[in-house]
């Protein structure tokens, strides 16, 4: 009963909290939890215990796998020299010399314990400084790298405070031991959560592929993946959870938006039950700081050999510290970089600038508060953690003088202003349009949702067309081809388990037709390798690895639905052993790689070129073995391989994908309009009408995450 009571008043204090911050938007919701917490603890006497192994569950392992979920996956890449050094490198620099600098500071302090300490005042969160990157114009480069890294240094630094708190309860330490471990624990973690999210990527496109497109399930499924992981990767394999979770997270096969397997309701559901589970795990987090405060300052005062105003200043100290090595670092690690790039510029305020910045943007948050109040209560032998109180007390104020600094200070720096929001608290709620609770009068209707909801795509694209010569061609190609796929992939996500027989033969027409055409395209990428090679411009391994490619494809020319659940484990086990192989090869065998990849590109181009020339031939001859919509999914392919061949792929330029998102908004109005004529018509019913409006929606809504 008690801890059902302080899980009500914990989420009530929440509500209060940020309730009132939307009274008052320049105070940080965090604060305001915080001192929602201080608040019930003076007046309510209220002080929770705090487990540390299910707090840590609990907490940390939803909260990076969604952060490892979200994160763009192309800028991680991009920028993995900086992030692994800010996240790795720095972590251990920061542990190193903050825990000498502390130990100096704090002379009572145990060498572990002042290390423990700034371990866990190691990993950053970025979302405290995300909501002012708009307005006071952080550079988009910075604010990726922060992200990047408070991604790895959760990890990083968490392992080290869980050295820290094991050499502090022990007594022992071997450095030695510490590395081999720290690598053990890393690498089979990591293997851990790649191994385990494979297997959860793998049920749930099962699931997907034998029509079970519940979006509760789904998004249930995907709340209880990361407690599974870290549970077994702890318990289990005895490695880390944290590294496990991270892993799990970056190889999610949901971090994807565009991912078809997917239905728009899935996205949204599940995107929407992420928001609110780690809306609710931050502020929890921010509230038990507030809670534990008051406690932590009174058994300060009564139990240590310094007062309040001093750990207040140590706090201060500690933060300043901080900054300055983030600072430091950030200045050392561009000099290094420019000079690679021959760019030496050893002074300018611009550079100051950013490297002051870089450090005040190390904003502590919901993980350093996880870490320290899992502190154990005592060490071996029943002895009393080494200055607990003080721990819990110096990193809580840290975190709130790197609130206030990120909030005072980047606008300044920025010469702009704006109120500062931490992670899980820009959670926006979902408003239902269209909604009609009027009673519906039965009618006659001819049309199933299907059947409906396949005229609206083909009427939508007939109108895209009509004014895809007024716009950005290759814009309006790109939405019109992803409603083309929609509409070959809409009976597949419709299937009934008993098909009539024409719909079956229907169905094995259109595959046929599919299965022609490609042929029809390899074949001509076949001529396009036997001229390159005839005329001697590819060498002879890029030109049988080709070969066998194509050959592989031909093999694979039928995209079909798995009846047998054996069938689809082994292709789904086929298709990752085949990526791990190509990825493995590449890596080691690079030197040799770099020629046969140039053919490969000479290879594609070329290939490439000439199916479009057989696919325009097509497309104006009175060939009717193929439709025109079939013809232009083709085309669009194609396409889109030779403009990443050749460097100029728009899709991937935020210029793009923004125009790409307005003109899918616009897309889903005309869908609106149709559905709302068909109902005037008595096509559908008012039941169908408001489905098929739920679901343009869910479409609706899945494009305004993905621009978030």
């Amino acid at each position: 009963m008690e801890i059902l009571e302080s899980i009500i008043l914990i989420l009530s204090l929440l509500i209060v909290a940020n309730i009132v911050s939307h009274y008052f938007v320049s105070i940080p919701p965090s604060l305001l939890q915080i001192a929602a917490g201080v608040l019930a603890a003076l007046f309510m006497h209220v002080k929770i215990y705090v487990d540390t192994e299910w707090f840590l569950l609990a907490f940390i392992a939803p909260i990076l796998f969604n952060d490892g979920n979200n994160f763009p996956k192309r800028e991680l890449w991009k920028l993995k020299g900086p992030i692994l050094g800010n996240a790795i490198v720095l972590v251990i620099i920061s542990t190193v010399v903050g825990g000498v600098f502390v130990k100096w500071l704090i002379p009572t302090l145990p060498w572990a314990t002042a290390f423990t300490l700034v371990a866990v005042l190691s990993p950053t969160d970025p979302i405290a400084v995300q909501s002012i990157a708009k307005k006071a114009h952080i550079p988009d480069k910075l604010m990726h790298l922060i992200s990047g890294e408070s991604l790895i240094n959760d990890a990083s630094g968490l392992i080290c405070f869980k050295y820290g708190v094991a050499a502090t309860v022990t007594g022992m330490f071997s450095l030695k031991d510490a590395t081999i471990d720290f690598f053990h624990i890393s690498i089979v973690g990591a293997l851990v959560g790649a191994v385990m999210i494979w297997i959860f990527n793998g049920i749930r496109l099962y699931l997907m592929n034998q029509g079970v497109d519940d979006s509760i399930l789904h998004a249930i499924i995907q709340i209880i993946i990361p407690f599974i992981i870290y549970y077994i990767a702890e318990d289990v394999f005895d490695v880390s959870g944290v590294v496990a979770v991270v892993i799990a997270g970056i190889l999610n096969i949901s971090s994807n938006r565009n991912l078809s397997s997917f239905t728009p309701e899935i996205k949204m559901v599940t995107s929407r039950t992420w928001d609110l589970v780690v809306y609710v795990l931050n502020g929890i987090v921010f509230v038990l700081l507030g809670i534990e405060i008051p406690f932590a300052m009174e058994e300060l005062v009564h139990n240590d050999n310094i007062n309040t105003i001093g750990a207040v200043f140590l706090a201060f100290i500690i933060w300043i510290m901080l900054v300055v090595i983030r600072a430091v670092w950030s200045y050392v690690y561009t000099t290094f970089s420019n000079n690679a790039d021959n760019k030496i510029v050893l002074w300018s305020k611009t550079r100051f600038d950013d490297c002051i910045m870089s450090g005040i943007s190390g904003v502590r948050g919901a993980v350093t508060m996880v870490g320290v109040l899992s502190l154990p209560m005592t060490i071996k032998g029943g002895a009393p953690f080494p200055s607990r109180t003080l721990l819990l007390f110096l990193a809580s104020t840290v975190i709130i003088f790197s609130l206030l600094g990120a909030t005072i200070l980047i606008p300044l720096l920025t010469k702009n202003s704006a109120p500062v929001a931490y992670r899980g608290n820009t959670f926006v709620s979902d408003e239902d349009d269209d909604n009609d609770d009027e009673d519906e009068t039965p009618v006659v209707v001819k049309l199933t949702q299907a059947e409906a909801n396949r005229i609206i795509l083909d009427k939508t694209i007939k109108k895209l067309r009509s004014e895809m010569d007024d716009g950005d061609t290759a814009v309006y190609s790109s939405v019109i081809a992803e409603y083309l796929y929609d509409i070959r992939n809409l009976s597949i996500r419709n299937r009934s388990p008993k098909l009539a027989s024409h719909q079956i033969s229907k169905r094995r027409v259109k595959g046929k037709k599919d299965a022609e055409l490609w042929d029809i395209c390899f074949n001509c990428e076949l001529e396009a390798i036997d001229e390159l090679y005839t005329n001697h411009e590819i060498s002879d391994e890029a030109y049988d690895l080709a070969n066998r490619k194509i050959a592989k494809y031909k093999k694979e020319i039928v995209h079909r639905r798995y009846n047998s659940t054996v069938e689809f484990f082994l292709s789904y086990f086929r298709r990752t052993y085949l990526q791990i192989r190509r990825w493995f090869y590449r890596s080691v065998k690079y030197d040799d790689m770099q020629q046969i990849n140039q053919d490969s590109i000479k290879i594609s181009t070329a290939g490439a070129k000439r199916a479009l020339v057989k696919l325009q031939e097509l497309a104006h001859s009175d060939n009717d073995d193929f439709t025109d919509n079939l013809i232009y999914i083709f085309q669009r392919h194609y396409e889109d391989r030779l403009e990443l061949l050749q460097g100029k792929y728009r899709g991937r330029t935020p210029q793009f994908s923004g125009d790409r998102a307005a003109l899918e908004v616009k897309a889903l109005s005309y869908q609106r309009a149709f559905v709302q004529d068909m109902l005037e018509q008595g096509k559908i019913s008012k039941k169908t009408a408001n489905e098929l409006r739920q679901n343009i929606n869910y479409s609706e809504e899945v494009i305004n995450i993905g621009v978030e």
